[in-house]
């Protein structure tokens, strides 16, 4: 992959029709929404007013509602993209092909940065937790997370795109693979709401941005042959 203007202009012009496509739609942002909001409030009723357990399980219920919202915006994305062989017209435009993932890539990292941002102040109100003095922090973790999720997530969504059974496939590859950031990410949410500082979460946040950079040029590596198949 080679970064140049050229490389820019395409991988900008990819991420413009795609946020275009969606803005007229909102099929895929709606959907995630939805399924956070809903995901929050069944373990919201679940768990009941009992404070300890709520701080307790409220990090893992956040990052468990945007795990499986990526999985849902990330079938829909296939869904679009399967219809009429879309993706290979936009493969022949394109010079460098990198530059497609990353614009896929930048454009489900920012449908979960919105649906994060919009489900933060109703699950901050829902489990009773004070966000204010975290927020900064808070909102460094959830960018680390959500590069990771949605790296991984293109990727595998491109790998199952032409298989029969993608919608079956998809989360069967891309959770599994997930895990070590999903802990991560979760352990670093709760120190936070328990008072703790980013300095303190050193070793999560090195985690996490190891496991972002591993995955980004892997998939940069080997995106070329995932589209060839």
């Amino acid at each position: 992959m080679s970064v140049n203007g050229a490389f820019v202009r395409q991988a900008g012009a990819i991420l413009a029709k795609d946020l275009k496509t969606e803005w007229r739609a909102r099929e895929i942002f709606t959907s995630m929404f939805v399924f956070t909001v809903l995901v929050v409030v069944v373990f919201q009723f679940t768990i009941g007013s009992n404070p300890a357990l709520i701080r307790e399980v409220a990090a893992g219920v956040l990052w468990v509602a945007l795990l499986f919202a990526t999985v849902i915006g990330l079938q829909r994305a296939v869904q679009m993209e399967g219809e009429e062989d879309c993706l290979q017209g936009v493969l022949l435009a394109v010079q460098d092909r990198s530059a497609l993932f990353l614009a896929k890539a930048l454009a489900n990292m920012i449908y979960l940065l919105v649906v994060s941002g919009c489900i933060l102040p109703l699950f901050a109100l829902w489990f009773r937790v004070d966000l204010t003095a975290s927020l900064p922090a808070l909102g460094v973790i959830l960018a680390l997370g959500i590069v990771g999720l949605s790296v991984l997530g293109t990727l595998f969504s491109l790998i199952v795109l032409n298989i029969r059974m993608r919608e079956v496939m998809l989360p069967l590859l891309f959770l599994p693979v997930s895990v070590p950031l999903l802990i991560a990410s979760v352990y670093a949410t709760g120190d936070l709401i328990d008072g703790k500082t980013l300095a303190d979460l050193r070793d999560y946040v090195i985690l996490i941005t190891v496991f972002d950079v591993v995955f980004l040029v892997l998939a940069v590596l080997i995106f070329d042959y995932v589209v060839e198949e």
